[in-house]
């Protein structure tokens, strides 16, 4: 069963009184602390506003630029002629409006365009950067602290011109990295550079950030340079190459590193299927790999131009194993759509899988999506309906990631995942990866403008800016890694490039346009028949209510274009609507039947109609006439 969990920061949850920050996940519409459900998982408590009762049921708020539709967001009442009018029915009914009321809430609410918002963060000092602005190339050479004064945009230079500062000049060579985060918001960064040597650093994410690489713990990984940790196990999984088709899995145990400085080889597994990757992905119970799965007959054919990465007729598979016995748990394979496997990641609560695919006449232009249940591992076909990935790249250019696409489940919402496009990092939801949900942007991350000098007003070596600062690798974005961590109370980006760490203490909290503390006044309620009139008009007041509440404090998200993507941003006020609510209640003198039912629910139907076209209408709108 495919989990749900998200990530909250006090406002829909409390615990012991309290209100509840952290990772939740929903069973049976009880609320548990915790990623996944364990046996030391406490209940938590409800606060009744929508965003809590939309959380406990399920309801995703995965709103993007793609289109929406009335069928996704409204049901229609279960109403005819046949129908007998009692609690069952009563029931049902009110239940589809509520769901539809809550549906309507979570319309407006929407992740954070701005996936590395430095600028704000820095702001409120949730956000800091590590970098040096002068090194060996610099006759200045004074900058012996990395921790800067993040309010405006300063010249850096790459960590490997720093020579004053022993040590962090091999971060720019990093090929794979891995962080480790403790409960005091301090980390290590196990990092491998390109000459299969490894290094730790030590730092933290408060008090301006900090970084010092520990000399007496280098080269603890010594010649292996990719590495996959499970954090289940506290294992490190290494895959070296041992010949032709022919591979290595190693399995250390992580717990030794820290206290004995050594890595402790618990475990090594002999792999004989031509393996693409030079790491492998880890669950709960599964682990698994990519390899080209070459049928009998099949000719491999030359590269085409517009997807240099792969060959047509390329037949790339997934083996997948248990984790703990390496026995075969089940291969995915293309199946007979054509389609080439490009990535793919394990949740470690779950062991739901995500693969990105594509077709090699329309790799340029986008993917498709599987999510697929471990319970039902099966190969790709139409008919598990795959959605569609668009493929965007903003206005920066990401060099040196040509072919390089990667996949993960985010840490903090199971219903979010992060991609990286050949350097271009973006979240999508999985229930909607359409269009991005947020994306990474060089103009939140405070680089330097375009600059140019036509006067001779400021001397250089009275500037910190220095001739040519913008052609530095470390004053463009040049992605090398991007970690999501937690611990058990907070939640950390970790964005290393050239010249530059950021660390981000991150706000999970949605992008919202309407309260977060709306409260949800529908209560269900179970009543005799000969008072059923009476506690359906309260129930009804209680949705009308609802809408009501919706209505008045609803903000109409138009689409825009930033950088060439279509998101959602800004807003506008909702226009007025005519309301006569003596339709929604039954009268003194009526009876409860049919055709009063009817007229009543029906009219509370039309109302969330209206407030839906309104909202829909706006969108069509601006369309056609994007904002700046």
């Amino acid at each position: 069963m495919i989990d749900f969990f998200k990530y909250t920061n006090g406002n829909a949850f409390t615990l012991s009184g309290s209100d509840f920050t952290g990772l939740f996940n929903v069973i049976d519409g009880v609320a548990w602390t915790g990623k996944s459900f364990s046996s030391t998982s406490v209940q938590l408590s409800s606060k009744d506003t929508f965003l809590a009762n939309c959380f406990l049921a399920q309801i995703q708020f995965d709103r993007t630029a793609t289109e929406v539709f009335e069928s996704d967001v409204l049901t229609q009442p279960e109403i005819s002629p046949r129908n007998v009018i009692d609690q069952v029915f009563i029931d049902t009914n009110l239940g589809i409006l509520n769901t539809n009321n809550l549906n309507l809430y979570a319309l407006n609410i929407i992740a954070n365009t701005s996936l590395l918002d430095f600028r704000n963060a820095a702001e409120d000092g949730n956000a800091f950067f590590l970098g040096l602005s002068s090194g060996k190339h610099d006759l200045r050479n004074d900058d012996a602290l990395p921790p800067k004064n993040n309010l405006f945009p300063i010249q850096i230079d790459p960590f490997s011109f720093v020579d004053n500062i022993p040590g962090l000049d091999v971060l720019d060579d990093t090929v794979d990295s891995t962080l480790f985060l403790y409960e005091d918001n301090s980390y290590r960064y196990f990092i491998s550079t390109s000459d299969t040597r490894s290094y730790t650093f030590s730092g933290s994410f408060t008090n301006g950030g900090s970084i010092t690489r520990l000399d007496y713990e280098s080269n603890i990984f010594g010649e292996n340079t990719k590495f996959t940790y499970d954090n289940n196990t506290d294992t490190l999984y290494s895959l070296i190459s041992s010949g032709i088709n022919n591979f290595t899995l190693k399995l250390y145990d992580n717990s030794f590193v820290q206290p004995c400085k050594v890595l402790k080889l618990v475990d090594q597994i002999e792999i004989l299927d031509p393996v693409l990757d030079d790491v492998i992905q880890i669950g709960n119970e599964l682990k698994g790999y990519r390899f080209m799965d070459m049928l009998p007959g099949v000719e491999v054919g030359e590269p085409l131009d517009r997807a240099p990465c792969y060959n047509q007729g390329d037949r790339i598979s997934i083996r997948l194993t248990n984790k703990y016995s390496n026995t075969t748990v089940g291969t995915i394979t293309p199946g007979d759509t054509g389609e080439i496997i490009v990535a793919f990641d394990i949740r470690d609560t779950d062991d739901s899988i995500l693969i990105l695919t594509t077709n090699i006449d329309s790799f340029a232009n986008g993917y498709h999506l599987y999510h697929m249940d471990a319970e039902n591992i099966t190969n790709l076909s139409p008919e598990l309906n795959p959605k569609v990935i668009n493929r965007f790249f903003g206005d920066d250019n990401f060099p040196g990631k040509e072919c390089q696409v990667e996949i993960y489940f985010s840490n903090y919402d199971s219903n979010m995942f992060i991609l990286v496009d050949e350097g271009f990092i973006s979240t999508r939801f999985i229930s909607n990866p359409e269009n991005v949900a947020g994306f990474a942007s060089s103009n939140d991350l405070m680089y330097l403008p375009t600059m140019f000098f036509n006067n001779t007003n400021e001397r250089f070596n009275l500037i910190q800016k220095k001739f040519n600062s913008n052609t530095l690798k470390s004053n463009y974005f040049n992605y090398i890694n991007f970690i999501v961590a937690n611990n058990s109370t907070n939640l950390f980006y970790f964005l290393h490039t050239i010249g530059r760490i950021y660390l981000f203490k991150a706000n999970t909290d949605y992008n919202n346009f309407v309260p977060l503390d709306l409260n949800h006044a529908y209560k269900k309620i179970t009543s005799c028949e000969s008072s059923l009139g009476i506690s359906l008009n309260s129930e009804i007041q209680n949705i009308i209510e609802d809408t009501v509440n919706i209505f008045l404090n609803i903000d109409i998200v138009p689409i825009s274009n930033n950088e060439d993507i279509p998101v959602l941003a800004e807003y506008t006020a909702l226009s007025g609507t005519n309301v006569n609510f003596r339709n929604f209640e039954f009268h003194e003198n009526e009876e409860v039947t049919y055709s009063v039912v009817s007229r009543v629910f029906n009219q509370l139907f039309a109302l969330q109609k209206a407030l839906f076209d309104s909202v829909i209408k706006t969108l069509s709108d601006n369309e056609e006439e994007p904002s700046p």
